[in-house]
């Protein structure tokens, strides 16, 4: 799964690069134009190419890492060509269910509970073993020959008490007795930690899915800056390293947007890892491109 999103994630980010770096590249021209007509100076005609050169790193290593992803996906599903994802990036647009709701079925269906929970049916049982033998033995026989008429038969009752023996009993009843309260507390503290793990999981899935709604507002502030940016360099109110700035926060708030996504995926498939995989998932939304 973080494979198969995760090189949708990065081919969206190689686009935004790449985008960024053209426009970024077109203000570089610009701003070349500007210092030959005087209107610039050339520390800022050099702030201006500066900007482009980190925009075309930016664009080539997100290039990089998106065919990277792609030949990861391509790998894991053994294809000997590239891969089209056909579901598309989702998010959860409505609350998933309480954490109770999680961490009780973790607490259900996680297989190490049921191995900690064999182990102390297993201590309990040598301790009760190990109790039984210091308790008294009653034993019942009976035998009858197998003949008509008058047979002879026999039946009797036996009991059998250790008064004494050259084994400690009671260094085994205790130390049986350990191994049970060891069981309770590995036991005890599994739960604690599978707990603790699913509301980790289950923490930082809700933070993901708020964060990508909040960036909603980043992202209309970045382009109102930017639109604010290119009528002031028209006005000859702001610089071309304003506009350049600008061009570039956009990219990257528009990048780090589409990450909570993945990373949601994510999350929640480590929280059903805990409680066996569900059979659907709550409502979604597709991310917008």
């Amino acid at each position: 799964m973080q494979r198969y999103f995760g090189a949708q994630l990065a081919q969206r980010a190689a686009t935004l690069r790449a985008q960024a770096e053209r426009t970024i590249a077109q203000h570089d021209a610009a701003a070349q134009k500007m210092l030959a007509a005087g209107v610039i100076s050339r520390v800022e005609r050099l702030q201006a190419g500066a900007a482009y050169e980190e925009a075309r790193r930016n664009a080539r290593k997100a290039e990089d890492d998106a065919a990277l992803a792609a030949i990861a996906l391509a790998r894991t599903v053994r294809a000997e060509g590239s891969v089209a994802p056909q579901t598309p990036l989702f998010l959860i647009s409505t609350p998933v269910e309480p954490l109770g709701y999680f961490i009780d079925s973790a607490l259900t269906r996680h297989p190490g509970l049921g191995k900690v929970a064999a182990k102390k049916s297993q201590a309990e049982q040598l301790h009760e073993g190990e109790e039984a033998l210091r308790r008294p033995q009653v034993i019942a026989f009976g035998t009858r020959e197998i003949k008509s008429g008058n047979a002879d038969w026999v039946a009797g009752i036996g009991v059998r008490w250790t008064l004494y023996d050259s084994i400690d009993r009671d260094a085994l009843s205790a130390s049986s007795l350990k191994q049970v309260e060891q069981a309770e507390r590995t036991d005890a503290q599994a739960r604690s930690d599978i707990s603790l793990l699913v509301e980790r999981n289950w923490r930082a899935l809700e933070n993901a899915r708020r964060q990508y709604f909040e960036m909603k507002v980043s992202i209309e502030l970045a382009q109102e800056v930017v639109k604010l940016r290119t009528s002031g360099l028209r006005e000859g109110t702001s610089t071309t390293l304003d506009l350049i700035d600008a061009e570039t926060n956009q990219a990257k708030v528009l990048t780090d947007a589409r990450k909570p996504p993945t990373t949601t995926c994510r999350r929640l498939r480590n929280c059903s890892k805990a409680r066996a995989f569900p059979t659907g998932f709550p409502t979604t939304s597709h991310v917008p491109t």
